[in-house]
């Protein structure tokens, strides 16, 4: 793995809304554990649901960022047994949510997927973990997580 930054990069995207507070929750769970993270917002105004969508900015979002960590959730699945996942690609950068082909095109746009894992760590998730909030109680803290160093 290659060095990390002094500070480090988390970019961040979802389906939530623009007008929703979830984004603003995450983003203090993230700086609950990373308060030193530059913390970047690719969007948050993904069609609900749309994976393509969401695949398609963030695969043209993360070549322009420094390496880091992106936090992306468009997850029509949350509350079912879909997995978590965090994938490292070629150039050092990870990403985490959802395994449904969201981070794929991302990953494949900085080299390939050289590394994925499942989400299996709970001593790393918010607790409780809520069936419905996915992003705040395990993509976001996994990713500040990961940002900081944690394997």
């Amino acid at each position: 793995m290659p060095p990390m930054t002094e500070r480090p990069f988390i970019s961040f995207m979802t389906d939530f809304g623009v007008g929703s507070s979830a984004p603003a929750v995450c983003r203090g769970v993230i700086l609950g554990i990373a308060p030193d993270a530059r913390l970047v917002d690719v969007t948050h105004a993904i069609r609900q649901f749309a994976i393509r969508d969401g695949a398609f900015l963030l695969s043209r979002s993360v070549p322009y960022f420094p390496v880091g960590t992106h936090v992306a959730v468009v997850d029509p699945g949350v509350g079912t047994h879909r997995r978590p996942i965090a994938l490292r690609a070629e150039r050092g950068d990870f990403f985490v949510g959802p395994d449904n082909g969201l981070l794929v095109p991302a990953a494949e746009k900085l080299g390939g997927i050289v590394e994925a894992r499942a989400l299996e760590n709970e001593s790393l998730w918010l607790a409780p973990v809520s069936h419905t909030f996915h992003g705040r109680d395990i993509f976001s803290p996994v990713g500040a997580h990961l940002a900081t160093g944690t394997p």
